[in-house]
């Protein structure tokens, strides 16, 4: 865990141990290929923004090719948890965009979606 106090911003790293990596596709064993950097926005520590920090591993099947494999704390392709969008939904459902905006600190699109 990393805190940088002029930034607001505390980050977490998870490490992967061990395991199967699974094609997220079709669900079999595959061999792994490479691995990327990825970083998630998390509920706040402490009034701090607070980012899940991790290598995702990339496997290729015969399949489907080079696919990148499922964190359980995400959808795909989202850079937020899923605890995050949950509690700005539940946010949105009482105060307005721009609000919900400003209090968790995140742009005006972020917040709305595509």
């Amino acid at each position: 865990m990393q805190v940088s106090l002029a930034d607001d911003e505390v980050e977490v790293v998870v490490a992967r141990v061990g395991g199967k990596l699974l094609c997220p596709k079709c669900g079999k064993t595959c061999p792994g290929y490479d691995q990327r950097a990825r970083r998630w926005r998390h509920l706040d520590t402490c009034q701090l923004k607070t980012l899940l920090v991790t290598d995702v591993p990339q496997v290729s099947g015969a399949e489907h090719g080079v696919v990148t494999v499922s964190v359980p704390w995400t959808e795909s392709g989202s850079g937020f948890t899923a605890l995050f969008e949950a509690l700005v939904i539940n946010w949105l459902k009482q105060a307005a965009t721009s609000a919900v905006s400003e209090r968790l600190r995140l742009s005006w699109n972020a917040v709305s979606g595509p």
